[in-house]
């Protein structure tokens, strides 16, 4: 029997992180007894709605993140970490609601924002409106992370509050 893995594209610090804090999914594909593929995909992180806007996570020892190193991190500090590289995200105007599709504003006090972790079969962060909370369920349904293609982070400048 034949058994292939694919990984997308990370570093591997970062995907024995994730497995160590069980972020990973697999899918298993078989053309036939003889062929069977196992794909792994790491957590996404999500700038909008849109498929072009899926990244691979960052890494925090790749960014000069200064609070903690990736292999002293629980899923928590990763939380934030990942907060403060999407208020830069936020900052260069990549990010948008997932819900209603607006462009988040760092500072607005009509419209904050938040990141929320998913942890169900979609295994990645995403960026709503506070008010727009509610609409996300009917938003996430049918995304399938096997069916996403992340593309490289951004490396923002993480070393400062």
């Amino acid at each position: 029997m034949e058994q292939n893995s694919e990984i997308l594209p990370v570093d591997e610090a970062l995907l024995a992180w994730c497995d160590k804090e069980h972020l990973l999914r697999t899918q298993v594909e078989a053309e036939d007894a003889e062929h069977i593929v196992e794909i792994v995909r790491p957590p996404l992180v999500l700038l909008s709605a849109r498929e072009d806007d899926v990244r691979s996570l960052p890494n925090p020892d790749a960014l000069g993140y200064p609070e903690k190193r990736l292999s002293e991190m629980t899923l928590n500090d990763y939380h934030l970490f990942l907060l403060r590289w999407a208020t830069r995200a936020v900052d260069a105007g990549l990010v948008q609601c997932f819900v209603c599709k607006e462009p988040l504003r760092n500072r607005d006090l009509d419209a904050p924002w938040d990141g929320i972790f998913i942890s169900e079969a979609l295994v990645g962060w995403l960026f709503i409106h506070f008010d727009c909370k509610r609409g996300l369920q009917r938003e996430i349904k049918g995304r399938n992370p096997f069916e996403l293609t992340p593309r490289p982070p951004e490396a923002f400048d993480v070393s400062q509050d």
